[in-house]
């Protein structure tokens, strides 16, 4: 009796424990089930007017400006309805980072003012667009690389969301939003998600065009320190590569971002300022036209970065006329986080350009 009922015993245990890890597979695996529904928009004209309200006066300039991305935009979202859910699902079991968003948009656009953005996301066919000046996108696999980029770094920021399961590493120096670092590992893992639809090698020829170097700075790092190293699957994630990084590592050294002191000089309200040693890198002075004139501009800060020049005549800030230096800057310091759109003189034609917070530079305090 005694023995038949230490055999049911060790019976109840073994099924309890084995439920138990039954379980845990299951809550792992649902942790990569919720799969956000996301749709691909091409052609939404408002949107396109509120980006180049000048260039696009009227619904029909922009249908008309739209026209010429038809056929392109359409074979990319032939691609994403037949294999969006399933791209989502294998960029979460690789990253080892669940969705949290339920839902979200993926808009194409003709020109957007940078190469792309995942909020919203945006993803432009033709080209780079600040004022009279586009540079142009190539296409090809241009526009997927782009896709699966924007994607892979809209996943990793759902690491620091509430109810996130990889919460744990949103703090970790290389999740840190700079170029070689949070940019890097968005695009390791775009790249392998995306060699599992298209040959590696076309895909990597691509990224490493002069093309793709320009918009990716840091691609020493990503091909010297990860491509190779770092290989991920649903067993080897992203999430547990970086979880297990040590933050006094070789590679969280190497990708450091530098920086710059902040000046200590006051400055005022009045002709001159602010001095060129704040975050944005300008000195302006009010121009005869009413204008503010950029009178001197520090090359590594974030004006210049973004396309500012020194004699731009700077006109509106977010569509606000300054009323002084200090509010000029009030204004552009507001608004940096999103990116501030400042209207500008260049030698005698309108143009705009859009400040960013360029995060590969920190201010000292």
């Amino acid at each position: 009796m005694r023995a038949a009922s230490y055999k049911r015993l060790l019976v109840l245990l073994l099924t309890t424990l084995a439920s138990i890890l039954i379980g845990d597979g299951s809550a792992a695996q649902q942790a990569f089930d919720s799969i956000p529904r996301v749709r691909m928009i091409i052609d939404d004209y408002d949107y396109m007017i509120s980006l180049f309200p000048d260039d696009y006066p009227s619904r029909t300039k922009a249908v008309q400006a739209c026209s010429t991305i038809a056929a392109q935009a359409e074979s990319l979202k032939t691609f994403w309805d037949q294999m969006g859910d399933e791209i989502l699902g294998r960029m979460s079991e690789y990253a080892g980072i669940s969705w949290v968003e339920p839902e979200f948009d993926i808009y194409i656009v003709k020109y957007y003012p940078d190469y792309a953005c995942h909020r919203p996301m945006t993803i432009p066919l033709e080209g780079r667009k600040n004022g009279h000046r586009i540079v142009a996108i190539p296409g090809g696999l241009t526009p997927y690389i782009t896709l699966f980029q924007q994607l892979a770094k809209r996943l990793l920021e759902q690491a620091s969301m509430p109810g996130g399961s990889s919460y744990y590493i949103s703090g970790h120096p290389l999740m840190e939003k700079t170029t070689r670092r949070f940019d890097n590992l968005a695009n390791l893992l775009a790249l392998q998600t995306l060699g599992d639809y298209w040959s590696i090698d076309s895909v990597l020829a691509v990224f490493r065009s002069d093309h793709w170097r320009q918009r990716e700075p840091g691609q020493d790092v990503l091909f010297d320190r990860l491509w190779g190293r770092w290989k991920l699957s649903p067993e080897n994630t992203l999430a547990n590569l970086v979880a297990s990084e040590p933050y006094w590592s070789d590679l969280v050294s190497l990708t450091r971002p530098p920086t710059v002191p902040k000046t200590k000089a006051p400055w005022s309200a009045g002709r001159m300022g602010p001095p060129t040693g704040g975050k944005l890198g300008i000195s302006v002075t009010r121009d005869r036209s009413g204008y503010y004139r950029v009178v001197k501009i520090d090359t590594l800060k974030l004006a210049y970065l973004s396309g500012l020049r020194t004699g731009d005549l700077i006109r509106t800030v977010e569509g606000a006329s300054p009323k002084n230096v200090k509010d000029l800057v009030t204004l552009l310091l507001d608004h940096l986080d999103q990116g501030v759109q400042v209207n500008i003189m260049r030698d005698g034609l309108p143009e705009a350009v859009i400040i960013y917070p360029w995060e590969d530079i920190i201010i000292e305090p």
